[in-house]
């Protein structure tokens, strides 16, 4: 009850013309009430030009102050909402950033109501081959150019409930809650083509963009940064049998959850 109750009050908070209306009808019948009390105190009947100056008053002054206020917390409701998008998205590929990806990541199952995406899935560390060439070949600014390139790739390629932020550098993560093998090798796949045969043209020449993905499968609670730690090292082995692939690495139930001890 107190839920739908907090709903109804966010709703109307946020809406600068239903604002306006009730908080003028919720003054113009004080203004009524004090009134007739006023007049009811003094022995008075409630006479005709009392009622319309009763009415006329909060018309005339409330209105325009609720509207007025309306629009402040609409405008300031925006400035929060940028702000807040500014503070998780980096400011480079509109990503997550990493800490907000890792935080996603983690509060899945909150997010959703549901346990199934943390107990079967996929998760996709992604890097961009030969970033550093390309930095010093033809500059940063066309460095940055190709990882939104890159990001926009990845985002265009998972689903709406899919989580992609960038780990730094040239590496992005995408959790794929409740995904298949094939779901999985479908949009690593898919991304790394798509990579691929992306156009870009630095300083006027074409230059070809690769990524290499370590992708790590599961069917268990795991923690973030195990899934991490394992899709790094599935990535090491894409890079070694000579990048521009996908490599993948099954966790099967009973697969240790957490990092081992170094003791």
């Amino acid at each position: 009850m107190q839920d739908w109750l907090r709903a109804i009050a966010r709703r109307v908070w946020l809406n600068p013309a239903l604002l306006t209306i009730l908080g003028t009808l919720g003054s113009l019948l004080l203004s009524l009430a004090l009134y007739y009390l006023l007049l009811r105190g003094a022995g008075s009947a409630l006479g005709a030009r009392g009622i319309i100056f009763a009415v006329l008053v909060p018309l005339l002054t409330a209105a325009p102050l609720f509207a007025i206020l309306g629009r402040m917390v609409r405008a300031l409701s925006s400035l929060k909402r940028d702000y807040e998008n500014a503070v998780a998205r980096d400011s480079l590929t509109s990503c997550l950033n990493s800490t907000l990806f890792s935080s996603a990541v983690d509060a899945y199952p909150t997010l959703t109501g549901s346990r199934e995406g943390r107990r079967r899935g996929a998760f996709l560390v992604i890097d961009v081959d030969h970033l550093g060439m390309i930095n010093r070949s033809v500059g940063h600014r066309a460095g940055d150019r190709a990882l939104r390139i890159i990001a926009e790739i990845i985002r265009a390629s998972v689903r709406s409930d899919d989580v992609v932020g960038r780990l730094g550098g040239g590496q992005f993560g995408v959790f794929l809650p409740g995904a298949t093998r094939e779901n999985a090798e479908r949009v690593a796949e898919r991304i790394r083509a798509a990579v691929s045969e992306a156009r870009y043209r630095p300083g006027g020449r074409d230059w070809r963009l690769n990524v290499s993905v370590g992708a790590v499968l599961f069917e268990q609670e795991i923690e973030y940064d195990r899934l991490v730690l394992e899709a790094e090292l599935t990535l090491q082995k894409a890079k070694q049998k000579g990048r521009n692939r996908v490599e993948y690495t099954e966790l099967r139930p009973g697969f240790p959850t957490s990092r081992p001890s170094l003791h």
